[in-house]
């Protein structure tokens, strides 16, 4: 599919990969501005959802989770070994098919404002930042988190 790696739909047997790539990314994309013991904190036993994964040689490398009933992408991460491969874009587009094939015409997701990566990386795959930021408190920080939205183009009819 990508860089080494393919798309699958995410497996039960996959949670505690997921929650390790989770931690991982966590630590690379906020450690500057949470701080580690925060993050670890936060995310020690807890299982994630996720819709679908990005797979290579060594194993799960990416993630993405949406809510079909709300047209969210709710979690997208990619473990910092498989940064800048294609499987975080790859994972989107496979969100926003499920998303359109549900019927929602826009996407949308929250992220960090200070996550400069992510801000970058969503602004470059076609989303925009549309109305005010959501403030709000995670295990004893503030986020202030953009929303973001795409439009999606209505599956041809046929």
């Amino acid at each position: 599919m990508g860089d080494g790696f393919w798309i699958r739909l995410a497996e039960p047997a996959d949670a505690e990969a997921i929650s390790e790539i989770l931690l991982r990314a966590g630590l690379a994309a906020w450690g500057s501005f949470l701080g580690a013991d925060r993050i670890e904190d936060a995310t020690a036993g807890t299982m994630h959802p996720a819709d679908a994964v990005a797979v290579d040689g060594e194993g799960i490398l990416a993630f993405v989770a949406w809510e079909e009933d709300s047209g969210e992408v709710s979690r997208l991460y990619t473990d910092p070994r498989g940064q800048g491969r294609g499987a975080a874009g790859a994972l989107l587009d496979v969100a926003l098919d499920a998303l359109r094939e549900a019927g929602h015409l826009q996407a949308w997701l929250y992220t960090e404002e200070r996550n400069e990566a992510a801000v970058g990386f969503y602004l470059s795959h076609g989303w925009r930042i549309e109305g005010p930021p959501r403030a709000r408190e995670w295990h004893g920080a503030r986020l202030v988190e953009s929303r973001f939205v795409r439009d999606l183009e209505p599956r041809p009819s046929g």
